[in-house]
């Protein structure tokens, strides 16, 4: 008789594989995970043990670390790069490839999914592993992934403070919302040197979630996920701002050249108004415990900066 696996879905949305993240610190968590397996002392009296997790999802890993829970990690994608302690750890390669073979030898006790993987669900039947598959999409999700990760990992309370952190700076957000709100089309990937195969954010994702809560109006409504737009669509949608973001910093030449490839439309007002903010850093990309820096630099750019990193 094979052992049981359990599957949980958490968070509503569509999934997405790109898209933040982050800290938290203190005393040790009362409560121990569901996960913890009990083994005999010296003495003979029962000891927690702490599970062994494996995840190829930053935006997993990087919750885990904000709730302190770290010491869990066994695993993590080579994508998995904050904090930066985690590079230290075994890489199982990516989402949608990873190594069975290197999990395998790992022996985890728990496999964070974010989306499926029929080879790792299958293998997992084969195996005493508890497999939990999250999406992580949009603010709500990375609220309710804390609460679910607090439970798994044994850390309830650093979760439920992690997740009163992050709301305390949606609420912030919101306070300091100006009193008109801009037409705003947020870029995260293109062709440089031309406005083609640009992947733009949609509606119903936590990059336009932010952009709302600081005061913006995502220009895309109706279009769903991350989009990819047309110079017709552009056109027709007539952003008051562009925002291209950037998971590294970009030379003073590079959003020179950017922000000239913008000159090929004119008739778009952010164009003709030379409103084009260049923003930059990995948490834009990536939903979790970093949501508060993505907050705040999106409100620079609604408070008019055009160079944020």
């Amino acid at each position: 008789m094979r052992p049981m696996r359990t599957a949980t879905l958490w968070a509503c949305a569509p999934g997405i594989s790109l898209l933040t993240l982050l800290l938290a610190s203190g005393c040790p968590q009362q409560g121990t995970s569901p996960l913890a397996s009990v083994a005999p002392t010296a003495s003979g009296a029962p000891s927690k043990v702490r599970p062994r997790v494996v995840t190829a999802a930053p935006a997993l890993a990087e919750m885990a670390c904000a709730i302190d829970g770290q010491e869990h990690l066994i695993g993590v994608s080579s994508y998995c790069t904050y904090p930066a302690s985690l590079s230290s750890l075994p890489q199982i390669g990516g989402a949608i490839d990873p190594n069975l073979e290197v999990i395998d030898g790992l022996a985890p006790d728990l496999v964070l999914l974010q989306g499926r993987h029929a080879g790792l669900e299958d293998l997992a039947d084969r195996r005493p592993w508890r497999v939990e598959l999250f999406r992580v999409e949009r603010v709500q999700d990375v609220l309710s992934s804390l609460d679910r990760l607090g439970q798994l990992l044994g850390k309830p309370q650093a979760a439920a403070r992690e997740r009163a952190r992050l709301e305390a700076a949606l609420a912030v957000a919101k306070e300091g919302r100006p009193s008109t709100s801009p037409r705003v089309l947020l870029v995260f990937g293109r062709r440089e040197g031309a406005l083609t195969q640009l992947s733009c954010s949609g509606e119903g994702t936590f990059l336009s979630e932010c952009l709302e809560a600081v005061g913006g109006t995502n220009c895309l409504k109706g279009l769903k996920g991350y989009p990819l737009v047309s110079t017709e669509v552009l056109v027709e949608r007539a952003p008051d701002l562009i925002v291209e973001l950037f998971p590294e910093p970009r030379s003073a030449e590079a959003r020179a050249a950017l922000r000239a490839d913008w000159q090929a439309l004119p008739s778009i007002p952010a164009v003709s108004k030379g409103r084009i903010a260049i923003v930059s850093g990995a948490e834009l990309l990536l939903p979790g415990p970093r949501l508060d820096k993505t907050l705040a630099k999106l409100a620079r750019v609604i408070a008019g900066e055009l160079d944020v990193e």
